[in-house]
This record gives structure tokens, sequence and C-alpha cells, in this order.
């Protein structure tokens, strides 16, 4: 939680299955936070939800019988890494595994085809992005970074770049938030303000990781900016050089897949300026107050409020190109039931109620 841990002020366990915590002042940043996973310190990994580990160096789950919602039907978890998804994606046709956990966009048109596979997309809490360097002088002045964002058609992104598996970015917040109005201002392709970039023959290097959806996107990108006149290089790098390069800042641009969701909590750790998370944000103290109101809001209206107040921050002063939220799937076996999740949502929130066809007993392999 970082700074916003001085808004605790005492956690006491009640009981076995209840805990209490104190505030010093409104925060509605700490139950956000809570939606990471509870562990218990130590070797031995114990959590709090439906399945469990068998062993500390296990690649086994097994059911949690405390769970606090009851046993899942399923017993048994065999987790199997697989060189690729080519690979995995062989074995699940071939009735070898039960799950594939995750399908990226180049595979979803082709599993979606299969009779023996369910392929159940989502939006992930991952949007794309293109962050400004703090450093770097290009970027200094807030309406360049303006202009920039109003050269982005996201719609021809998630058509061009995501095959159509994706949603176009507004800005920081997830698209299905329950604060986010509908009157909250919002980035979007705005030719008039793009126009000023003609002028200004810009030019600038962009980090993109190795890989081919990053690739697309970028390419996408470059191709929107160089119909506005501004050259952006594409530079290839490995992940451990973008993760090099956000810590010492030493960067102009650099495109990421930064998570955003499911609560504003994620977008306080990215762009609150005393949250020393990389990659480190520009400076804004709008958006530093916005973030506040939200996070000692004492009302859902004053939360709402916050929200639109936080939107217009970032509109005003981007500290990114928000491009596209991401698209998944599972991919599960006809072999078992699973319960439909509601639309957009993940279909593993349910895995505790997938059971098999006919009550076969089957281990769930993903």
């Amino acid at each position: 939680m970082r700074a916003a841990f001085e808004d605790v002020d005492d956690i006491e366990a009640i009981d076995e299955r209840r805990v209490r915590i104190r505030l010093r002042r409104p925060s509605p940043f700490v139950l956000e936070a809570l939606d990471t996973t509870l562990e218990k310190p130590g070797k031995m990994r114990v959590g709090s939800g439906p399945f469990i580990p068998t062993d500390a160096a296990s690649e086994t789950l097994k059911s949690n019988g405390d769970y606090y919602l009851g046993r899942p039907l399923v017993d048994r978890i065999a987790i199997t890494p697989y060189p690729s998804v080519r690979t995995a994606w062989a074995e699940l046709l071939r009735g070898n595994l039960d799950m594939l956990s995750e399908v990226n966009v180049d595979a979803l048109d082709s599993l979606e085809g299969s009779s023996n596979v369910s392929v159940f997309s989502f939006t992930r809490h991952y949007q794309y992005m293109i962050v400004f360097s703090p450093t770097a002088a290009i970027f200094r002045s807030a309406e360049i970074r303006k202009e920039l964002s109003a050269a982005i058609d996201r719609d021809a992104l998630v058509r061009d770049a995501l095959n159509g598996r994706g949603i176009p970015s507004s800005g920081p917040v997830p698209p299905r938030h329950w604060a986010l109005s509908e009157s909250a201002p919002r980035f979007s392709l705005n030719a008039s303000l793009a126009k000023n970039l003609a002028a200004r023959h810009l030019k600038f290097t962009c980090l993109v990781p190795a890989d081919s959806v990053y690739e697309r996107v970028a390419l996408a990108v470059k191709q929107q900016l160089a119909a506005s006149g501004v050259d952006m290089q594409v530079e290839e790098a490995t992940q451990e050089q973008v993760v090099a390069a956000a810590s010492s800042s030493k960067y102009e641009a650099l495109l990421g897949d930064i998570i955003s969701g499911p609560s504003l909590f994620r977008s306080y750790r990215h762009f609150y300026s005393k949250m020393a998370f990389d990659p480190q944000p520009i400076y804004s103290t709008a958006i530093d107050a916005s973030l506040d109101r939200i996070r000692h809001a004492r009302t859902d209206d004053e939360y709402r409020a916050g929200v639109t107040g936080f939107q217009q921050a970032i509109v005003d002063e981007p500290p990114a190109i928000f491009l596209v939220w991401g698209e998944r799937a599972r991919a599960v076996s006809r072999r078992f039931e699973v319960p439909s999740p509601e639309a957009g949502r993940d279909v593993l929130a349910t895995l505790r109620l997938w059971r098999p066809v006919n009550s076969q007993q089957l281990a769930s392999r993903n």
C-alpha cells in the first residue's frame, strides 16, 4: 500500500475468520488494496482462496475445505507449463488438458472453431499505454502530451493491432468502473488538436518489449503519429532492459501493458508522485490532489466526484498515451460444466463451481 498505509491505525484478528481494520480517517483504498492475494508468511504459502498448494514446491493445488463459501467441486488442479501456446493448444484439443489458462489474441480465432472446447473471453485489468519519461525534455509541455494523445485513433488500434480483441481506452479508469460517469472527460481522437503536431517536428524513441502483440501495437501507433508529422522510433528491448530503463528513468517513452484495474487503487500506485513505483510518473499537483480526494472520500458521491476530477487532471496533464485495454481468454474442455461469468469478467472467478460433466471425477489441469 506504500503511502496509503498511513491511513491504517490498527489491524486486529477478532477470531479465526474475522479481521478488524481500524482507520485513522476514511480510506476506500484500504478496502481496494484487499483485492490482492493474502498469504501467511513463511515457506509454505497459505492463502484464503478456494484452492491451496499441496506443499511448498508443488505445482498441484487442492480444494480448500475451510473456504468460507464451501469446498469447491473440483478436488485437485495440476499445473503444467508448456514451451508455447501452440503446444498447449494441441494438447487441449487432444483431450490431454482440461484448460488452457490464457489464450492471446493470435490464437483466439483458431480455438473458437473447436467443438470440444469452450472459449471465454474477458477484458484484462491491464491496458497498453505509452508512458512518458519524467526526465525527457521533449515531454515537459503538457500541451505536447495532449496533442500526442489526440492523434491516436483507439478504435483503429483495437481493429488493426488486436484483431478486434480489446476496448479503446479513455483514460486510467477501467471502462466498467462504477464511479466513472458518462460526463467524465475522456481521451479520444481530436484531429483539430493533433494538427498542431505538424509544426513541432517531434522525434522520440519508444522502448517496446520483444513480443508480437507489443510490436503490432507499437507499429500501429507509429503509423498514426507519422500521419500527424511525429517520428516515433521503435526500439525493441528485452523485459529486463525495459525494467532497468524504467527504474532509472533513462528512456524517452516506453510501451507497457500496465495493471490499471479493477480498482482505482491501481492507478493510485502508478500515478501518485509519492508512491515510488516504476516507471515514475510526470509530477502533477492536480493528479496528486485528485487521487487524494478519492483516497479519503467519505461517500459514494465524493468518490465519484474524485474520479471525475482524476480523469480531468489526467486529460489536462497526461503522463502517458492511454491506448487500449487488452482482451484474453480461457479455453476449457467441454468435459466440464462452467457457469457463465458476467460480461467482460474472467471465468476463473467461478472455478470453485466448475463440475465434471455427468459427475465424472476428472482432475483439472491447467
